[in-house]
């Protein structure tokens, strides 16, 4: 049976293609950046979505709105990974339980524990002494890459992970821009946290209660929709 093919303004475009792209579109592999370039003849894996000045600028913003002190002009830059395009700044002191008043200025947020800043003892990377910044892929869900990978698999792979205070300040940067949330349908494994009993947290979108959910795994469970978020930093 000859493949199916859809006509698009003289070029041939088969169902196949068209139905592989609205998967990616649906699962966060594409985003609206990706489109955008292919509808301007650019390469949709080329590079950033906007010049680094771009990415300090809304940072500053977000974090004068907030009266947070930061100076996002000092902070120092990760080398950039082809794919790696979200530029997370993570401020000097800033704590989760802070992170999430602020947030809740803008949306409903439900904790599994009170203070985070007490429940999760580990973190891989720590905004203590300094600022510093990362980058993540721009997608609204988590790598499908690491779809029914659990997080202690992650570590075996050496796989750097997003914590939990890098997660929801990517939430917050997000629904700062589009009053829309992330991971509407999976859940970050924030495999770069652990809480004090060794547990694995996550967060995502509860769209039935309209609230951001933080939670938690046990560092073996794997699931199709529960997924890491691999950082470079």
């Amino acid at each position: 049976m000859a493949m199916q093919k859809v006509v698009v303004k003289g070029s041939s475009v088969s169902a196949s293609q068209l139905k592989d792209l609205f998967r990616q579109i649906d699962d966060g592999s594409l985003g609206g950046r990706h489109i955008q370039a292919l509808l301007e003849h650019r390469d949709p894996f080329a590079g950033p979505s906007m010049e680094l000045a771009d990415h300090l600028a809304r940072w500053q913003s977000i974090f004068d709105e907030a009266d947070i002190t930061c100076d996002t002009s000092k902070v120092k830059i990760p080398d950039q990974q082809p794919g790696f395009d979200r530029l997370i700044i993570i401020p000097k002191g800033l704590t989760m339980n802070k992170t999430v008043e602020i947030l809740r200025t803008k949306c409903d947020v439900w904790l599994y524990a009170d203070d985070l800043d007490k429940a999760i003892t580990k973190n891989d990377r720590s905004n203590k002494k300094a600022v510093y910044a990362i980058w993540v892929r721009d997608r609204i869900e988590a790598d499908e890459e690491y779809k029914n990978m659990s997080a202690k698999q992650i570590a075996e792979q050496g796989i750097d992970g997003i914590t939990v205070l890098e997660r929801l300040l990517y939430e917050l940067m997000y629904f700062t821009e589009t009053g829309k949330p992330l991971d509407v349908k999976c859940l970050t494994l924030c495999t770069g946290s652990r809480d004090a009993d060794g547990n694995v947290p996550h967060v995502c979108w509860t769209p039935g209660h309209c609230k951001v959910r933080a939670g938690w795994s046990y560092p073996d469970n794997s699931d199709v929709n529960l997924r890491a978020r691999a950082v470079v930093s």
